[in-house]
């Protein structure tokens, strides 16, 4: 009989984390779904390692890499659904189950990620730290569409080992990309573009292992200025609606790294970057990669018909510029956007 849902996890190498991943799978309490186990060439000695379950099947990538896993992973999968796992992870007993009747409510979503709890390398929360402590609870906090849709300019609205959506949803978006940049952010900025509805249901559903072993810290198309190119390649898209390809012109705010990287990669795609805004401005002629740096008492009477980019790091700054956006009758999506 077809499965419910397909769990794509790749198997770089094993690990003891592996054999806690998958026993968290084969404990979910809907029950109906393969394991595909996409390995290398190993994939032999991958089935040895496995307990005896008909719905665990090992495959042999067809092309190198996390996206080679992945996609032959998508071109085997038998199920209705299709969702994703990393070997080192947990999921709760009921995730596939309350994902699933996510998908089939009345939210509309159509791909579904779900809220997460950072663990350590030893499975436990003491020494999360409080970069990935916020981070969590960033994450947690975009439920629905409208929320992601806004915040995806940040960072990676959805934690890509939680992904499940209808194999019809899955063929829309098309394969992972092989691309010089994170392939989870590209994957999910094409499904904004194409107007997938996007959220997560109410409970933690899984817990997410933070390791210095992971490939967000050892792969640098997991850099920053990758992620940057990433999202300027988003925005620029005309399916985005921020007009970006019709010759508008940005204002930055902030003048740190983020907004740094912002230029740079928003440059490389043609756009003209009239300036950055900040909010200490010493001296009547500073500027910034060439470009004037102006107040924000400035930016209403230069902005005209740019679009402005909030390019601040941290909830703080990120409150005050909604804040100031919201007092000038900005829209998101429309006049301004966040980003990271």
């Amino acid at each position: 009989m077809r499965p419910t849902v397909s769990i794509l996890m790749p198997v770089r190498q094993w690990r003891p984390t592996t054999t806690a991943a998958i026993n968290s799978l084969l404990a979910q309490t809907l029950t109906s779904f393969e394991l595909l186990l996409i390995g290398q060439e190993d994939v032999v000695e991958l089935a040895e390692r496995l307990p005896q379950d008909s719905r665990i099947r090992t495959l042999a990538r067809r092309q190198p890499g996390i996206v080679g896993a992945l996609n032959t992973g998508l071109a085997e999968a038998h199920g209705d659904y299709i969702a994703r796992m990393d070997d080192d992870d947990i999921a709760y007993p009921q995730r596939l189950a309350t994902q699933l009747a996510h998908l089939q409510g009345a939210s509309g979503t159509q791909l579904c990620g779900s809220r997460i709890r950072f663990i350590d390398a030893d499975g436990g929360t003491e020494t999360i730290g409080h970069g990935n402590t916020a981070y969590a609870h960033w994450l947690n906090a975009l439920s629905d569409d409208a929320q992601i849709r806004a915040a995806c300019h940040i960072e990676c609205p959805l934690p890509h080992p939680t992904l499940m959506a209808h194999r019809d949803v899955w063929q829309r978006i098309g394969p992972y990309r092989e691309i010089d940049g994170p392939e989870d952010y590209d994957l999910i900025l094409r499904a904004i573009l194409l107007g997938i509805r996007l959220g997560k249901p109410e409970p933690i559903l899984l817990d997410w292992r933070e390791h210095s072993g992971r490939l967000t810290y050892r792969d640098q198309r997991y850099r920053r200025e990758a992620f940057a190119h990433c999202r300027a390649r988003a925005a620029c898209d005309p399916r985005s609606g921020l007009r970006l390809s019709d010759n508008r012109a940005v204002w930055l705010c902030g003048t740190g790294r983020n907004a740094r990287d912002w230029h740079d990669a928003l440059t490389q795609q043609g756009v003209t970057i009239s300036g950055f805004v900040d909010l200490h401005r010493h001296g009547p002629e500073r500027s910034k990669r060439g470009k004037p740096v102006i107040s924000y008492e400035q930016l209403p009477q230069q902005r005209q018909d740019a679009l402005v980019i909030g390019a601040v790091a941290g909830p703080a700054a990120r409150t005050a510029l909604l804040d100031y956006f919201g007092k000038h009758h900005w829209r998101s999506g429309r006049e301004y956007i966040l980003g990271s």
